[in-house]
Formats: C-alpha cells, structure tokens, sequence
C-alpha cells in the first residue's frame, strides 16, 4: 500500500496570517521606538527650558547689575560736580583772601624799613595785626574719598574722566602740605610779640608807641619771619591756583567725555 505524503507533512501556513503576525510585531517595535523617542523628546524639552530659564535669570540679573553700576555711576558723576562746584567757589574766595593778605605782609615789611617805626609802632602794630591768620580751603572731597575707599572708582567708565578725578585729588593733597606748612609757621609768634608794647597800644591813646625793643637784631628777625612768611603765602597761593585750574579742567573732561551731564546749566 503506497503512502500518502499528505499524511505527514505539515498543512501550509496560511499566508495571510503570517503576514498579520509580522505587521503586529512591526507595530508593537513602532510603538515601542515612539514611546522611546517620545520620553527622550519630553526629557530634551524639559532639559531645554531649564537651561533656557537659567541663562534667561543670568542674563536678566547681569542686565539689573549693568543697570544698577550705570545708575550709580550716574550719582557718583553728578555728586562729584557738585563737590567740584563747591571747591571752586570756595577756592576762589580764598585765592582772593590770601591775596588781600600778602599785601598786607608787603605794607608790613615796607613799614618795619621806616626810621620812625623805632619811637612810633602804631601804624606798624596795625597792619601786622590785621595781616594775622590764614584762610585755608578744604576741599569737598567727600565723593572722591567714598569711591577710593569703597574701591568703587571703577564704575567711572570713561579713563579720561577717573584720570581726571584722581589727578585732581593729588593735586589737593600737594596743597594740603603747604598749607600745614604755612600753620606751622603761623604759631611762631615770637618775632609778634618780642616788638610790641601790647599794654601801651591797647590802651586806645592817640599818642606813638615805641617798639618794645630797640634792638637792631630783633627788628631783623622780625623782617625776616615775614619775608618767610611772604614766600609761604606766595607758595599756597600758587598750589590753590594750580587746584582752582584743575577744578575747572575736571569740569570740562566730565562734560565733554559724560554726554548725559550736559543738561547741567553750570558747567564750564
């Protein structure tokens, strides 16, 4: 009996069944893969606007310190005209004073030349007594001192304009040595004192009063105390020029180099 070869081979696999079970596979990977790319997406996001918002606070927070250094530059600036301001006034009303006062000096020294000054001191007692003291100026340096000090001279941009500040406040400061120097010798009242008869002149007489000393040598210490003191006040008035000048320049700079400060009428 002949064998059937139907009998043990398997039936065919139906071909549209195979091809179903490919396509599920197919969507399931498709499925797996969306989901995949899907949470990579959501995490390239979420990593995105992070750095977004953290570059955004950066940023926004060197802009309010741009604009907060810009502002206080801005009050510094117009702090330091003021003071500028202040101290040219100020100086030249001291220029005017010393200058007053080294004429003074003058007429004091051309009186202690006179031969009569010996038997008659009055006119000479006056003009000494009047040409005593000194007016000193004292910068209004309060801005400059407060942006050294603080170390916050470098909110002021502009080169030319801190260059300027600071040659300024050098330039005081040489004052501020001959000044002292001046004071120094203002306390030696010694030559003052030794030449007049102070009881006799005060007694308000109409009537000459001699010096108090006859003595040649006393008379020449006197002049030359003056003359001293002469040179001095030449010297102070010399160095406040300089600082009056260099108020002025730093004026200038400000305004040439600071287009906002025009606005300020004063301004040389």
């Amino acid at each position: 009996m002949e064998n059937n070869p139907n009998l043990n081979s398997q039936p065919p696999e139906n071909p549209s069944e195979k091809e179903k079970l490919q396509s599920d596979d197919t969507s399931q990977n498709n499925k797996k893969l969306r989901s995949i790319f899907q949470k990579t997406g959501n995490h390239l996001f979420d990593f995105f606007m992070l750095f977004l918002a953290v570059f955004c606070g950066f940023m926004a927070e060197n802009l309010r310190e741009q604009l907060s250094e810009n502002q206080r530059e801005k009050i510094f600036i117009k702090s330091i005209l003021e003071d500028i301001k202040s101290d040219t006034l100020e100086s030249n009303a001291i220029l005017s004073s010393l200058k007053t006062r080294r004429i003074g000096i003058d007429n004091v020294m051309t009186e202690l030349q006179s031969p009569e000054v010996m038997k008659n001191s009055n006119h000479l007692y006056r003009l000494w007594t009047e040409s005593l003291g000194l007016d000193v100026f004292i910068s209004n340096d309060r801005t400059i001192q407060q942006l050294k000090s603080s170390g916050e001279l470098r909110l002021i941009r502009n080169k030319k304009v801190s260059d300027s500040i600071m040659q300024y406040d050098q330039v005081v400061k040489k004052y501020y040595t001959q000044s002292n120097l001046m004071y120094n010798a203002l306390t030696n009242m010694t030559a003052y004192s030794r030449l007049f008869d102070f009881i006799e002149l005060n007694k308000g007489r109409n009537i000459p009063v001699p010096l108090a000393s006859q003595n040649k040598e006393t008379l020449n210490q006197a002049y030359g105390h003056l003359n001293l003191w002469h040179r001095g006040l030449d010297g102070l008035i010399g160095w406040l020029d300089v600082v009056n000048k260099e108020a002025k320049d730093l004026l200038i700079v400000i305004k040439k180099n600071t287009t906002w400060i025009k606005s300020l009428d004063w301004v040389p």
